[in-house]
C-alpha cells in the first residue's frame, strides 16, 4: 500500500512541478481581458437530461437521433452557426443515468453499453466544424463530470497504484473530445482540492492548449480553481454572490477576484417559447450579463424561430464597453456567416478572457450602460486586437472555487 501511495505521489508531483513554473493567472493577472460581445454568446445543448430513457442514457431522439453526431452537426449546429454563434456547448454528450452524478468516464460507460449513436463518429463529425468547415472555426465545449479520483472507474485505477494505468484511463475518458479539437467542461470541479490529481490533470491539458472550464463559483478554501475559466448556472451565480447574499461570505470568492472568463447559463429558458415577452426577457438578461463582461449560454431555438436576429443580443454592447469588435455587424444569416459573428479566430481559442459581474438583470437602457459600465465593471479606455482590458479592483488576494453540488444536475430540455 505504501508503494502505491508513493507511486501516486511521484506521478502527480512530477506533473505539478511541470506546471509549477508558470505563474498563477489568478495571482499574476492585473488586467482582465474581455472579448467582443459576439464571442461571448454560446449555444448550449442539454444532451443528457433531455429524456428519461435510461436505455439511451437519458439522451432524447430530439437531441441525438439515429444519425448520431453527423446528423446533429448537419441538422442542429449548422443552423446555429448561420445565425451567428461561434461557440457550442454540449452538456453531457455521452449521457448520464438517474442514479449517478455526472461522470467523467461517461464516454467509456456509453461505449460499454454499446450506445454507438453517442460514441461513434464524434470526433469525425465535430473536428471539421471546429477547424472551420462551416466557414469559420468554432469552439466546441464538451461538459462532463469532473476527474474525481474517488469516483467510480477512477477510484479503481487510482487504488491500483499503477501510474500508467491511471493516466491512460483519464486520457481515454476524454479521447473523443481531444480528437475533435474540443474544450472540456468539468462539472462540480471546485469541490475538489486545488492541489490534487484532478486539478493537475486539468492544468496539464490547459498547458498543451486544451481550454478547461470548471463549475462553479470558486471557493475561498480552494482558491487555485479560479485559475480556470468558470461556468455556473446563472441563477446560482447570482445566488452565490457574496456581495448580494451574506450567507455566501464565509466561502465564496467575490466576483471582483475572479480573473478568468465567467460563463453563465440561462437554464430556465428551454429555447421552446416564442412568446414575445419571454424572448424579450431572455434578450435583456443576456445583454445585462454581457455588459458585466461575462459570457452567456442560451438556447436560441425560440429566438431564431421568431425571426429575431443575432445582432439583437449584442448590438451596442461593445460600443458601450469601449471594445473594438472589428465588425460592422449585420443581422442576416449571410452577414453573420461571412463576417458578422467575429467569432474565435482559432479553432481552439485561448481561455484568457474574463470579467467581473454584479447581479443586474435590468434592460440595456440603464444609466450605467450610457456611462460605458455595468455594475462593478470599470472600463479602461484602451483596447488591443478587439478585446477590452479592464483593471481588477482588487488584487485577487484569495482566489477561490465554488460550490460542491453541481448546478446543472436537473433540467430544462
Amino acid at each position: 500500500m505504501k508503494s502505491r501511495r508513493q507511486n501516486r505521489f511521484i506521478m502527480w508531483s512530477a506533473m505539478a512541478s511541470l506546471l509549477g513554473g508558470a505563474s498563477s493567472i489568478a495571482q499574476a493577472a492585473e488586467e482582465k481581458v474581455i472579448r467582443p460581445a459576439r464571442e461571448r454568446i454560446i449555444e448550449g445543448w442539454l444532451i443528457a437530461g433531455s429524456s428519461e430513457d435510461e436505455g439511451r442514457r437519458k439522451v432524447s431522439m430530439n437531441q441525438v437521433d439515429s444519425g448520431g453526431w453527423p446528423s446533429f452537426v448537419d441538422n442542429r449546429a449548422k443552423d446555429v452557426f448561420d445565425w451567428g454563434i461561434r461557440r457550442f456547448w454540449l452538456h453531457n454528450p455521452f449521457g448520464t443515468l438517474s442514479d449517478e452524478v455526472m461522470q467523467f468516464d461517461q464516454y467509456l460507460d456509453a461505449r460499454e453499453a454499446n450506445l454507438d449513436v453517442l460514441t461513434e463518429n464524434f470526433a469525425e463529425a465535430w473536428k471539421p466544424v471546429v477547424d472551420g468547415s462551416f466557414g469559420q472555426p468554432v469552439e466546441l465545449v464538451a461538459y462532463i463530470g469532473t476527474a474525481d479520483p474517488e469516483d467510480d472507474r477512477l477510484k479503481a485505477v487510482f487504488e491500483s497504484g499503477d501510474s500508467a494505468r491511471i493516466l491512460g484511463t483519464m486520457l481515454a475518458c476524454v479521447k473523443p473530445i481531444l480528437l475533435a479539437g474540443g474544450s472540456i467542461g468539468a462539472d462540480a470541479a471546485v469541490k475538489l482540492p486545488d492541489d490534487g490529481p484532478a486539478f493537475h490533470f486539468y492544468k496539464y491539458l490547459e498547458s498543451i492548449g486544451v481550454p478547461i472550464y470548471v463549475e462553479s463559483r470558486p471557493k475561498l478554501a480552494n482558491p487555485k480553481w479560479a485559475e480556470f475559466p468558470v461556468f455556473a448556472v446563472d441563477a446560482w451565480w447570482n445566488r452565490s454572490n457574496p456581495a448580494l447574499h451574506q450567507d455566501a461570505l464565509p466561502w465564496a470568492m467575490p466576483n471582483g477576484d475572479i480573473q478568468r472568463e465567467v460563463i453563465r447559463w440561462i437554464r430556465d429558458y428551454s429555447g421552446k417559447s416564442t412568446d414575445p415577452a419571454v424572448l424579450e426577457g431572455v434578450i435583456q438578461r443576456t445583454r445585462a450579463a454581457l455588459l458585466q463582461g461575462d459570457t452567456v449560454i442560451i438556447r436560441t431555438d425560440g429566438l431564431r424561430a421568431a425571426g429575431i436576429p443575432f445582432e439583437r443580443l449584442v448590438e451596442g454592447i461593445d460600443e458601450q464597453m469601449g471594445i473594438q469588435s472589428g465588425s460592422s455587424g449585420g443581422s442576416s444569416a449571410a452577414d453573420s456567416a461571412a463576417a458578422g459573428s467575429n467569432g474565435p479566430t482559432l479553432a481552439r481559442p485561448a481561455p484568457i478572457f474574463d470579467a467581473k459581474s454584479s447581479n443586474t438583470s435590468k434592460s440595456t437602457t440603464t444609466s450605467s450602460e450610457k456611462n460605458g459600465s455595468a455594475g462593478s465593471l470599470k472600463i479602461k479606455r484602451t483596447s488591443t486586437k478587439g478585446v477590452r482590458k479592464t483593471k481588477s479592483k482588487s488584487a485577487a488576494k484569495s482566489k477561490s472555487p465554488s460550490r460542491t453540488k453541481s448546478a446543472s444536475k436537473s433540467a430544462a430540455k
